[in-house]
């Protein structure tokens, strides 16, 4: 009897362990009202008029049909297809902590230990300010505190946008609190210079484990924020070196003062298809592995995809020195230790033959055994609280030559043997020498170098630079020679040059003028429209002062008009 004693106290204590976990994994879809215990609305201003009673709030508030149920393209699936949300009508008469208040069955009692409560958020109009979750309760050892008290108040851990968002509010309490309402303000932005209202929309609550919101509609998305800092001085990726075939080892300097770094407007790693790249980290601390993904498909996403321990043909993670006790070219591994010598070194990698020249994005990852490209989100290996690191850089997969051409009026732009652009391709990353050969009257003013590929699509696809261009003026050239040297960082892709010539107004004969006491000079104030033997010329040179440069001049035996 003592026996079945004990052991049905031993059952109930488990149980009352298991409890907040129980009522942890809370999840309200609004679809049946038995979810929760009532809505209305909440302002933590105390003066607020939805306090004191001179608005009713229940007016503010109400289930309805969403608005929003279209397909992302970025992910091909509908964010939100629920059928019924909450709307909330966000006041201007409320404080900047206005929002939905959503009662709930049961209290919801979660210790010490740290949960995320997930929120879908939608809100097509009103300010680019961040949402806030308020924890209304009480403490179960405070005899008398109302379950109205604010516990807690914590912002989103990603940005609320004109679509439907998954947003992740961390949360922790202490063990005698328990929670008895969320209150969700959609728009944490100060009311007091609004006119109107805005009604933002609220669905899916769910409290678990996991600070990985269930969908992210962003290009590459992190599992954490962007800007988040380091939470250990152990560990930390310092370096990154990339050695490909037939090119020079690239070592890149990494700041320690983000989890995430950023570095595709200034470190773009090159290679050619059927080659072979080597990614080494210089990484201060142990029991960390490494991880190289590359978006073949351009669709701002990282998909892996590994059969038998290895990176299928198409897989987006193409390296990695630990998964599942293998590395990529899956070989066992004894442990997930890939720090050697302050160096973890990811398995080489081939870009597959027939990769179209192009800009690709390059993902580099330090975590523990996770082929999530967004950082392992398990709450026992954070790659935050692990001294991980996630590094994107761009990958520009070329051919051996590229292709360069002209486009200008009233000159020419050569190569300096004077033969033209277009007739052959020139090497890949080697500078490049060009020569300005301006047409009889005319003189030049510089160039626009524009270097990438797609030149007449999109300067950025996904985030990430297609092509730039660059403005060499003349003094750039040598004046005996009129030439001026490429560098090589801009023979990077398809180099397209567009030429500038202007009228030479040097030693111009004024035939006629409106003003007999002036003369042809060039200058930088007045601009006055230019032909040339009725032609109009682009671009338009400038000149000093109202009336000077009208009338109609000779050079070289050509009549200019100036307007």
């Amino acid at each position: 009897m003592k026996t079945n004693h004990r052991f049905f106290t031993f059952l109930f204590s488990f149980l009352c362990l298991l409890l907040p976990s129980l009522v942890a994994a809370q999840h309200i879809t609004f679809e049946t009202p038995d979810e929760y215990k009532s809505i209305g609305v909440y302002d933590a201003w105390e003066q607020s008029p939805f306090r004191t009673g001179a608005l009713d709030g229940s007016h503010y508030v109400a289930l309805t049909e969403n608005p929003d149920t279209e397909i992302n393209e970025l992910t091909g699936t509908a964010p939100n297809p629920s059928a019924t949300v909450l709307s909330i009508q966000r006041s201007r008469y409320g404080s900047n902590t206005f929002g939905a208040r959503i009662d709930l069955n049961e209290p919801l009692s979660l210790g010490t230990a740290k949960k995320y409560v997930h929120v879908l958020l939608y809100k097509p109009v009103g300010e680019e300010a961040p949402a806030m979750l308020i924890g209304l309760g009480k403490r179960h050892d405070w005899e008398g505190q109302k379950p109205e008290t604010q516990q807690f108040w914590v912002d989103a851990s990603v940005p609320a946008q004109g679509q439907w968002n998954d947003l992740v509010f961390p949360i922790t309490t202490n063990e005698a609190v328990d929670i008895y309402s969320f209150v969700i303000v959609p728009d944490l932005a100060s009311p007091h210079l609004r006119t109107t209202d805005f009604v933002a929309y609220i669905d899916d609550i769910e409290v678990n484990d996991s600070p990985k919101p269930r969908f992210q509609l962003v290009n590459y998305p992190l599992n954490f924020d962007a800007d988040q800092a380091p939470t250990r001085t152990d560990r930390a990726l310092t370096k990154l070196t990339f050695t490909s075939t037939g090119e020079i080892a690239k070592n890149v300097t990494i700041p320690t003062t983000t989890v995430y770094n950023n570095l595709t407007e200034k470190t773009t790693v090159n290679a050619k298809a059927g080659s072979t790249v080597t990614v080494k980290m210089t990484y201060k601390g142990a029991w960390m592995s490494g991880y190289v993904y590359v978006d073949w498909n351009n669709d701002g996403q990282f998909t892996p995809a590994i059969t038998n321990h290895q990176p299928t043909e198409d897989s987006e993670l193409v390296s990695y020195s630990y998964l599942g006790g293998y590395d990529s070219k899956g070989v066992s591994q004894t442990n997930g230790n890939s720090v050697v010598n302050g160096v973890i070194s990811c398995p080489a990698f081939t870009i597959p033959e027939g990769t179209q020249p192009g800009i690709y994005r390059m993902r580099l990852k330090v975590d523990w055994d996770c082929d999530d490209a967004g950082g392992n989100s398990n709450p026992n290996n954070l790659l935050t609280a692990n001294g991980g690191a996630v590094v994107d850089v761009l990958l520009n997969v070329h051919e051996e030559n590229v292709a360069i051409s002209a486009n200008q009026l009233n000159g020419d732009v050569l190569r300096s043997d004077g033969t033209a652009l277009s007739d052959a391709p020139i090497p890949f990353g080697k500078s490049f020498k060009i020569k300005m050969e301006p047409a009889p009257g005319f003189t030049y003013t510089g160039v626009v170098i524009t270097h990438g590929y797609n030149l007449d699509g999109p300067e950025y696809v996904r985030d990430n630079h297609q092509y730039r261009a660059i403005t060499i003026p003349a003094t750039s050239f040598n004046e005996t020679t009129n030439e001026y040297t490429i560098p090589a960082a801009y023979i990077d892709g398809e180099v397209r040059i567009e030429g500038f010539f202007t009228p030479d107004m040097d030693g111009v004969r004024a035939v006629q003028t409106d003003q007999s006491n002036h003369s042809a000079q060039v200058a930088q104030d007045f601009p006055r429209h230019f032909t040339v033997d009725g032609r109009p010329i682009s671009p338009q040179p400038v000149c000093r002062g109202v009336n000077i440069c009208r009338g109609v001049y000779i050079s070289n035996g050509r009549k200019i008009l100036v307007k």
